[in-house]
């Protein structure tokens, strides 16, 4: 790639003349040139190996050869053991053709760094046409390179993980599957496994928090590669759902009762209240959210039916019940009715538009959790919103054959 060592003097003299004849023909562009921070070099392709006839400072600065170890030399010198053969390939072909080209190439500095550039070359034309010289320039682009390597390596660790955490996500379903299936035959078999049976719901409930925990995870990292607005939209819907979820769980998993199976209600709402503060920013308290509930026990299933309802309900008053910063309440309310249970969640805020859109998730989910507790659901939004649920207060008149 270099020239003949015999004709070494011959080419370095001519590459002396050649720079000589370049600062006489450039006057201040040479002065400017030599000033820039961009590294640049002349080669003269008319003579043997196309040597280096001009290099300014910020080359010499960049590679750490002085001007005597450039000058007379093609800057191919400058390939180091990562230089992909087709760069070198691209640039003759580039010089042949008598057309501009540029590439990213990995080079070497004479102290041995590995130096990423961004190479432009492009021919020098006189009066007349003919290509007189070969002009280069070097955008130094290492950090740019590393940063690249350094993501990559970081995302395929992370593709690592989510992997191994899938993985371990659907052997921990897998688990509690075979845990349930387990705790059945158990039951069946022994009346006495009734008394362990709140510590198995317990830690069902809190495997189930944390596999929850672990969905979050992934759908935050699908996220960070989505760039379609409307699908991370979606993403984030299905993680505030899913946190909501976990939540209910986590506080299923507090309770101090030694009957998991019956949940007081009135504490479980209070506490269901106070964990949607994490959905205001602790500097705007300009809405008050309270909770009023009797002494009603139920179910587990049933309890977990009442604040998926309730959180809906909430999460949709504070998204868009109180445009603006307005200041307002919101009312979670559980009161006995004779034989019937009322749930109601009711804001203070601008009411539902004229115009209502229909099928949305959160209202499907509302209907389908009604339905779930053998209720009747009712939407009033003309001044304020109050979405309602009436269900009967025994799970035996659940059953359609009760």
């Amino acid at each position: 790639m270099e020239s003949d060592p015999k004709s070494a003097d011959t080419d370095q003299g001519r590459a002396e003349a050649g720079i000589n004849a370049v600062q006489d023909r450039g006057g201040p562009f040479v002065a400017a040139v030599e000033a820039t921070r961009m590294p640049m070099v002349v080669t003269d392709p008319g003579i043997d190996g196309n040597p280096i006839v001009y290099v300014n400072q910020s080359f010499i600065d960049l590679f750490g050869y002085t001007r005597e170890e450039v000058l007379g030399r093609n800057y191919f010198f400058l390939t180091g053991p990562d230089t992909g053969p087709e760069a070198e390939r691209l640039i003759r072909a580039a010089m042949q053709a008598d057309e501009p080209l540029t590439l990213e190439v990995s080079l070497r500095a004479k102290d041995g760094r590995e130096v990423w550039v961004a190479q432009f070359v492009s021919p020098v034309h006189d009066d007349q046409g003919r290509v007189i010289q070969h002009f280069a320039s070097f955008w130094d682009i290492t950090r740019r390179v590393r940063a690249e390597r350094r993501t990559q390596r970081l995302n395929e660790v992370l593709e690592a993980r989510v992997k191994e955490r899938t993985q371990t996500l659907q052997d921990e379903v897998d688990r509690r599957r075979a845990l349930e299936v387990v705790l059945m035959e158990s039951l069946r078999e022994k009346d006495q496994l009734l008394s362990q049976r709140s510590v198995l719901l317990h830690e069902v409930n809190h495997r189930a928090k944390n596999s929850i925990s672990m969905a979050i995870s992934m759908l935050r990292l699908q996220i960070g590669r989505q760039d379609n607005p409307e699908v991370s939209e979606a993403l984030e819907n299905a993680i505030q759902r899913l946190d909501h979820l976990a939540r209910i769980h986590e506080l299923l998993y507090r309770q101090d009762s030694n009957d998991v199976q019956a949940v007081d209600m009135a504490g479980y709402l209070t506490e269901l209240c106070r964990n949607f503060g994490h959905l205001r920013s602790p500097q705007d308290q300009r809405i008050d959210l309270t909770s009023d509930a009797d002494e009603i026990t139920l179910d587990v299933d049933r309890a977990i039916n009442v604040a998926l309802i309730a959180g809906e309900a909430i999460t949709n008053a504070l998204k868009h019940a109180f445009p603006d910063k307005r200041r307002g309440t919101i009312r979670v309310g559980l009161h006995r009715q004779g034989e019937d249970v009322l749930l109601f969640i009711e804001d203070s805020g601008v009411g539902l538009p004229a115009t209502r859109r229909t099928g949305s998730l959160g209202m499907r989910l509302i209907e389908g959790m009604a339905r779930s507790l053998n209720g009747t659901l009712a939407i009033e939004g003309d001044r304020r919103t109050r979405i309602q649920v009436r269900f009967p207060l025994t799970s035996e008149r659940n059953d359609p054959a009760g």
